[in-house]
């Protein structure tokens, strides 16, 4: 199928658009604690609670599954999952699944919890491995329906249309898309981020930034991700180092989380771009944290976008509070790259150059001119373009 950044007719508010939104979402402190009802109304009589280890040690799974069971579901707990999660894991889950009888997935936890869930409901109806479903539109029957219960403020996992999962053959993220892999319904519950350790606030918070900006200079762009995009990145400007400095700043957290909601929306609307092909190579090659990958790769493919996206970084840095002062949108556009460089910086988050080694500057490449969401750049970049942003930050 043909990626619909090459298939859009028209430019601006003339272009062709699509604006669906699949997922119910429910925000709010303690929603958490509807979701034995809400499987209920999708029909659910056999759960399957997918979550890694960090969130069964923090009893969030013990407190679900007791829910659930006094609803009258029966569980099966699947808690193999592992950051940038794996294809073997959702083989696993989804064979699990199919015997248990599953018919509802509970997704708690950051990404890699929901996508894994997201993926495993997709294999359960269309078989096969991960890689089948790959690129866009090739779903053949719906997923298992899908809840996500985010315990992290930032992948936006929750309501996205794609499942990002590693290929450990081929050593590539893979991007199922379907607006059918959304989840039913999301249960956003800003209690459950408190726990977040400062590392994990900032790199998942700028995972929400990356989606923000990713969506605003996407070729896929419409007014309606706009908004939501830029509002996404007013909360984060706002809340993000409330939140790190302070884990326990109740508004701070539910600022992120609608923060994350709404960069999610966006996201989901138009599709990632540029700085997804350059952080999900580097996650590919060396395993590191999405969110870090996300926010290390942002200034760059800001830069490399700065001519043709100017006016939307222009609007950017209003969004973050940077005030026009006489400045030109080029100008203002500048001040929004740098915002994001400095950002990372208060947040811990290391630079690029520190993350990437001189050797593997051609599979970087290749691997980042090879993503799925490559034609939603707004500028053409090829495998010589993606090795030029990797080099220049080396020096």
């Amino acid at each position: 199928m043909i990626h619909p950044a090459l298939a859009r007719r028209g430019h601006g508010v003339s272009a062709d658009g699509l604006f669906e939104m699949p997922t119910k979402a429910i925000f709010g402190r303690g929603v958490v604690s509807r979701v034995a009802e809400v499987a209920r109304e999708l029909g659910g009589s056999s759960a399957m609670l997918v979550a890694d280890a960090g969130v069964v040690k923090l009893g969030f799974a013990d407190r679900i599954t007791a829910d659930l069971r006094a609803a009258g579901l029966t569980v099966t707990l699947f808690d193999h999952v592992q950051p940038n999660p794996r294809d073997v894991h959702c083989v696993e889950a989804a064979d699990m699944a199919r015997e248990n009888r599953v018919d509802v997935f509970i997704g708690v936890g950051g990404g890699s919890s929901i996508d894994t869930a997201k993926c495993a409901a997709v294999l359960v109806t269309n078989g096969g491995h991960p890689r089948d479903w790959e690129d866009f539109g090739a779903l053949k029957a719906a997923p298992v329906p899908v809840i996500a219960v985010p315990t992290t403020a930032g992948t936006g996992s929750e309501v996205s249309p794609s499942a990002i999962i590693t290929d450990t053959v081929r050593r590539k993220k893979m991007n199922l898309f379907d607006p059918r892999i959304c989840p039913r319904v999301a249960l956003v519950d800003p209690d459950l981020t408190m726990s977040m350790p400062p590392a994990l606030t900032a790199s998942t918070g700028m995972d929400a930034l990356s989606h923000a900006v990713d969506s605003l200079h996407c070729r896929l762009d419409t007014p309606a991700s706009d908004a939501m995009a830029l509002e996404g990145a007013r909360l984060i400007g706002l809340y993000l180092l409330r939140a790190y400095r302070d884990g326990l700043d109740v508004e701070a957290r539910c600022g992120m989380a609608q923060a994350s909601l709404v960069a999610g929306l966006a996201v989901g609307i138009t599709d990632v771009s540029g700085c997804h092909c350059l952080a999900e190579s580097m996650g590919a090659v060396y395993d590191l944290p999405h969110g870090v990958c996300c926010a290390a790769t942002m200034p760059v493919i800001m830069d490399f976008n700065l001519e043709v996206s100017r006016d939307k970084y222009a609007r950017l840095a209003s969004a973050f509070g940077i005030e026009r002062g006489g400045r030109s949108d080029a100008e203002l556009a500048a001040a929004a790259v740098d915002y994001v460089r400095e950002l990372n910086r208060e947040l811990g988050i290391p630079p690029l150059r520190d993350l990437i080694k001189v050797a593997d500057l051609d599979v970087l490449a290749e691997k980042a001119a090879a993503n799925t969401s490559r034609p939603s750049n707004p500028r053409e970049a090829d495998v010589a373009d993606f090795r030029r942003m990797f080099a220049e930050v080396l020096g």
